[in-house]
């Protein structure tokens, strides 16, 4: 069974920093793709709100100027409802601070015993690789987690998610009671990029949304 680790003590905090991956974007940029934390809140909120109303749109399927200050809570809780986040950050030139450029929440939708996910990339970043980062290093962690299969949905109109994931080798379909959505799945047999989380799993310590759940 996976180790699910606590996320509002020391002792959590700690656990889910080992899974912090580091990679270069083919820019030469260094990024880093690490599991939201509490104390990341007022950098997340900055995050979306500095997004365009249009990757906002097209992130939320709907309009939305900030995440509700719940919304936002969970959303720094590793574990809470089943849900994990993870943002793709880059050093400051000073290297002392990080800006996050990036973002992907998964967790396991109930009903069907899946894995559901959502990302986005901050406007002055599109085009250059964290989308993929960001989808790859995701598949990774919930395949780590114990994930057979994970799927989306996007407005039928956003044709740079639709184009991700098809190179990443997702399947489509559209949405018979909704016309502006497609989903997209992916059966998680291969994993295109390592993560560390799946080092962690083999040893017994995976962040799992599957098997039990943070508290």
């Amino acid at each position: 069974m996976a180790m699910a680790l606590q996320s509002d003590n020391g002792e959590g905090l700690v656990g889910l920093r080992r899974h912090t991956d580091h990679i270069r974007l083919n820019s030469g940029q260094l990024l880093t793709l690490r599991f939201a934390e509490p104390g990341d809140a007022e950098a997340v909120q900055d995050y979306f709100r500095g997004l365009s109303a249009q990757s906002r749109y097209r992130r939320f399927l709907g309009a939305i100027s900030e995440l509700p200050r719940v919304e936002l809570d969970h959303f720094v809780h590793a574990g809470e409802f089943d849900r994990f986040s993870i943002l793709a950050t880059t050093a400051t030139k000073a290297g002392v601070s990080e800006t996050i450029v990036g973002e992907a929440r998964y967790g396991v939708e109930a009903t069907i015993g899946k894995l559901e996910f959502g990302l986005s990339v901050a406007d002055a970043w599109q085009g250059l690789g964290v989308g993929r980062a960001l989808l790859s290093n995701m598949e990774c962690r919930a395949a780590a987690s114990g994930a057979e299969a994970v799927f989306g949905e996007t407005l039928s109109s956003n044709t740079a998610m639709i184009a991700l994931a098809r190179k990443s080798g997702y399947r489509f379909s559209s949405l018979p009671a909704d016309g502006r959505l497609m989903v997209f799945e992916k059966e998680l047999a291969t994993r295109a990029m390592p993560c560390v989380s799946a080092r962690l799993a083999a040893e017994g310590f995976a962040v799992s949304a599957l098997h039990s759940r943070a508290t």
